[in-house]
């Protein structure tokens, strides 16, 4: 999978316990998406089911950790395409808005 290996790839590597978790989390994504529009949609992916089921609490630090990586990570994917990035930012910033608004 290109978001698997994409991430596999990042240097300096994060911590081994979030690396495990944003592979797992990678494993779960749309292949057909591209890496930037992957890493946004699992970023949402983990954003949606927090927010519905209310774990905002310590327990959840892992989880809000591979969500703000995955999504700081979209950013570092969609600057390889200079040209592209305020566009793909704009998309990405309405689809966190609309995760907030569904919420």
């Amino acid at each position: 999978m290109k978001l698997a290996a994409w991430l596999a790839s990042r240097e300096p590597p994060p911590p081994p316990v979030l690396a495990t978790r944003l592979q797992s989390l990678a494993h779960e994504s749309d292949a057909d998406l591209g890496v930037e529009e992957a890493l946004v949609v699992a970023s949402g992916h983990v954003l949606r089911r927090l927010l519905r089921d209310g774990q905002t609490s310590r327990d959840s630090a892992l989880e809000l950790l591979a969500a703000d990586a995955l999504a700081t990570y979209a950013f570092e994917a969609a600057g390889d395409r200079p040209a592209e990035l305020d566009a793909r930012c704009t998309w990405a910033m309405r689809y966190y808005s609309a995760l907030a608004d569904s919420a």
